[in-house]
């Protein structure tokens, strides 16, 4: 658990800088300590009715040192803390962002969710009781120093003491961190059931037994994950209140017993007695500390598998030039050569996919792809994109193949709308937006009274299917990409919109020079198309049924 905690801040933090942080907890810890003797000697004082000047003096300067060494070590600590988690998350997000999409898919989006937030924010909160619990240690070890100079044989009875418990709690520890994986796994069940039931709603919704069959097995993980929350709670408290009961043992021992079997003066228990209160505080801080500690712990092993999961899935990026990208633009044809792709199952074998396709997409043409569900046309159009990259064969931009050193270039001829697309508010990656044309296009999908394009974005996107379908239409067109890739985008139009579809957009796009490629099953408007294919159980033919 430490090795996690230890490993980690090296890791991910600035090492000299935890040497200042940890130079004022120890600070503090001392200041803390020297407070103790401070303390026991002034109730001396007291009882001579003697008043010291010079030692409350001293007394206050050896508490502002406390305070602003604890002040600043907490501090900065939290601060580092936040940086460290803004990093983590800044940098798995970009992993998330430049991983295959084939990557993704095949990962829990609950996975991803809870390692940024849950994980992350578990870390965060147990950076001041971590840091707390430092200096608690610290103050500890020197009043303990101080219990020594008093009395060797208490000293001897604390310690021994104190390591038994230690030595017990650790066993328990390891013990706890089995149940805390599993409790965390459970929890990522029940954030992926939660998921479900708002990607699900309308589904659910039309079923009453479905709806219930869901809600029972929803309930059913809340119930484990509430009894496994209970049963971990109950071992910390009772562990924690094992800590204090010992403590108090021990205390007694020191008070009622010790007197008896040795000659410790009485000023001598008393000074030990007041020392050991004065540390009970800290060493209950520091217990109650580790199950925050055992929790990071997890935390970081679940964003440390996260990130190991999607570097071992993600490609070397090469990302070409500004030239580079533009080059392409004046392409004269793409050609996929005997190109197979392969979804694999848990066991690295072959579920479905396409294969040996061999495919001519001239600059400026128009290509209509038709298939039937599961035939393989979204999967050779993600592969045409390079949002999944070829099992074997190739892609060739002219004479030139596509590989990690051009792909980011290759795929940037495109401009998308898939069946599962996105709309986004704002128009991102362009840098200069012509807010005319943009109304102008607004108004041609008859979408001018739904959404207005106001201070870079667009006003609502919150519509219906149809009507997010023009809106994705209009980026598009703003995007001016070479070529413009539909999936089904007719499907959920009326017929007068899908007809001006096919017969006005397409016509004016391909006399702009764009090439268009369209998955469709609107055989009444194949002859817009220049050529036709077919998708059959992953392969392609091209389509003889035109008039």
């Amino acid at each position: 658990m430490l090795d996690e905690l230890t490993n980690f801040l090296k890791r991910e933090g600035d090492f000299s800088f935890w040497k200042n942080v940890i130079f004022m907890a120890v600070l503090s810890g001392i200041a803390n300590a020297g407070l103790l003797a401070l303390i026991n000697i002034g109730a001396n004082l007291a009882q001579n009715e003697d008043l010291n000047y010079r030692f409350l003096a001293i007394y206050v300067v050896v508490f502002l040192i406390f305070f602003i060494a604890k002040k600043y070590s907490i501090l900065q600590s939290t601060q580092e803390i936040e940086k460290i988690i803004k990093n983590i998350r800044e940098r798995i997000s970009n992993k998330v962002r430049k991983s295959e999409l084939i990557t993704i898919e095949n990962i829990e989006q609950s996975t991803i969710f809870t390692s940024l937030t849950r994980d992350t924010n578990i870390i965060s909160q147990s950076a001041i009781s971590l840091m707390n619990t430092a200096q608690s240690l610290i103050m500890i070890f020197f009043a303990l120093i101080y219990i020594l100079i008093i009395s060797k044989m208490i000293f001897f009875i604390i310690v021994s003491s104190i390591t038994l418990t230690i030595m017990i709690y650790m066993a328990f520890l390891k013990e706890v961190e089995k149940e805390l994986v599993e409790t965390n796994r459970v929890e990522d069940n029940f954030f992926t059931s939660l998921n479900t039931s708002l990607h699900g709603f309308k589904e659910l919704k039309i079923n009453h037994n479905k709806n219930e069959d869901f809600a029972n097995e929803h309930r059913d993980i809340l119930n484990n994950l509430f009894n496994l929350k209970v049963k971990l709670n109950n071992k910390f408290i009772t562990n924690m209140m094992f800590t204090e009961t010992f403590l108090y043992i021990l205390l007694g021992t020191i008070v009622f017993i010790v007197p008896h079997i040795a000659t410790e003066e009485s000023s001598t228990i008393i000074q030990v007695t007041a020392a050991m209160l004065f540390i009970i505080g800290p060493l209950d801080s520091a217990v109650s500390a580790f199950p925050m500690a055992s929790r990071s712990a997890t935390s970081i092993k679940g964003i440390t598998d996260l990130e190991n999961f999607l570097d071992k899935n993600t490609p070397d990026e090469f990302l070409p030039d500004a030239p580079m990208q533009k080059r392409f633009n004046n392409f004269k044809k793409i050609t996929l050569k005997d190109v197979d792709f392969y979804y694999l199952n848990h066991k690295n074998e072959k579920v479905f996919g396409i294969e040996s396709i061999n495919l001519d997409i001239k600059k400026g043409e128009t290509i209509f792809i038709i298939g039937g569900n599961g035939s393989g046309k979204s999967t050779l159009i993600k592969t045409l994109l390079g949002l999944y990259s070829p099992s074997s064969g190739a892609i060739y931009m002219d004479s030139e193949v596509i590989d990690k050193y051009n792909y980011e270039a290759y795929k940037n001829l495109f401009s998308i709308i898939l069946t599962d697309f996105h709309l986004f508010r704002k128009l991102y990656g362009i840098e200069e937006i012509d807010y005319e044309l943009i109304n102008s296009l607004l108004i041609e999908m008859k979408l001018n009274h739904k959404s207005k394009f106001i201070d870079g974005k667009f006003t609502d996107i919150k519509l219906s299917t149809g009507q997010r379908k023009r809106l994705a239409l209009v980026s598009a067109i703003i995007e001016d990409k070479p070529i413009y890739v539909f999936d089904e985008w007719a499907a959920d139009q009326d017929p007068q919109f899908r007809k001006y579809f096919y017969t006005k957009i397409l016509k004016r796009l391909k006399e702009q020079g764009k090439t268009i490629i369209a998955v469709t099953h609107d055989d009444a408007y194949f002859h817009v198309a220049d050529r036709v294919y077919q998708m059959d159980y992953g392969n392609i033919i091209e389509y003889r049924g035109l008039n």
